[in-house]
């Protein structure tokens, strides 16, 4: 699930080329421009079904505004619907041909359908331009085995800004080797029913129908973990831990790795007080998916809480690294640099 997979930070890395440069609206509200400013201010929050709103706003007032038929691409391709996120990167192609995050948001759409060869047709297209693209081909190079150009755009996406997440990817390349943990994040996400979709749709939402979907998901299918882990989420999100738990639990037996479940299963343990448990679930997801993810946020939040400082700060740093714009890892980072005498 995106809101709460392993890679936190998919912003960084293609999520919303553009955000960046969206400061927050001063002019009135009913303004194509202002209404797109908003949704990316929204997506950098994480608040997804708002950012889509925004931007659905937008493009009815000015449908020949680009940038809002991207954001409408990337809130829809990052809230795990990439057939709409299609269609409204295909609308701001269609107005600007050579648009180059709407061309890197159909590339990993391609790499998420497995169709490798058109994923790198768009995504040269769009790499001069779009740093993030540099990423996605180097992941696509390297889950095809082509090691020389995976180091080629490896290389470029590590000397890009945040590039510090592609540097485990550099080094597969420079390796020519891709271990079995870096494989399992490279590789494309799972295709999801019909149920879990909605599902995770709703639960983006706060819908209380969130659980009926992932309920009906399980009953078609007792053996989905992304059906359980959406459930999972659900009871958490609701305040009943205990229920949460157990379908957090029951994902890691259906997928042992699953780093969505680890996460939950954390926050459950932290919530519960178990604060040594929930840092060994986390330090696993650390282990587990290079680059910083969720287990990073995890275990900087539980380091500045145990008062930590030195640990905490490492942790922050390297959120810091990767999200310079995100305002909850800059007071953390502030707090703990405080904390730690510097």
């Amino acid at each position: 699930m995106v809101a709460i997979g392993t890679w936190v930070v998919l912003a960084v890395l293609g999520g919303t080329p553009g955000s960046s440069q969206s400061p927050s609206a001063k002019s009135a509200p009913d303004d194509a421009a202002a209404l797109t400013q908003e949704g990316w201010s929204a997506i950098d929050r994480g608040q997804l079904d708002q950012a889509k709103e925004k931007f659905s706003q937008a493009v009815k007032l000015d449908p020949k505004l680009t940038n809002a038929w991207n954001g409408l691409g990337w809130a829809e391709l990052n809230g795990g619907d990439p057939d709409a996120a299609e269609k409204a990167f295909r609308k701001a192609l269609a107005l600007e041909p050579a648009f180059p995050a709407a061309m890197n948001g159909v590339g990993q759409i391609d790499i998420q359908r497995r169709n490798y060869a058109k994923a790198e047709q768009e995504l040269l297209k769009a790499a001069p331009n779009a740093p993030a693209a540099s990423f996605e081909l180097a992941r696509l190079y390297l889950l095809e085995g082509k090691y020389p150009e995976a180091q080629k755009w490896a290389q470029k996406a590590v000397d890009s800004p945040g590039g510090s997440m592609a540097q485990p990817l550099l080094a597969a390349a420079k390796a020519q080797k891709v271990d079995e943990n870096l494989r399992r994040q490279l590789e494309p996400p799972p295709i999801l029913s019909p149920d879990v979709r909605r599902g995770q749709q709703l639960l983006e939402r706060g819908s209380a129908d969130a659980k009926d979907a992932f309920e009906a998901a399980i009953k078609k299918n007792p053996d989905d973990p992304e059906a359980h882990d959406g459930l999972g989420w659900y009871m958490l999100n609701n305040g009943r831990s205990d229920e949460a738990k157990k379908e957090f639990e029951t994902t890691l037996k259906l997928d042992p790795k699953s780093p969505g479940a680890l996460n939950g299963l954390a926050r459950v343990l932290s919530a519960q007080r178990k604060t040594d448990e929930a840092i060994k679930l986390w330090e696993k997801m650390v282990a587990e998916n290079p680059g910083v993810n969720a287990g990073t946020f995890g275990l900087a939040q539980a380091y500045l809480e145990r008062k930590d400082y030195a640990k905490a700060l490492k942790f922050y740093q390297q959120l810091a690294e990767a999200m310079p714009d995100n305002p909850q890892v800059q007071d953390g980072l502030k707090e703990a640099r405080r904390g730690a005498g510097q």
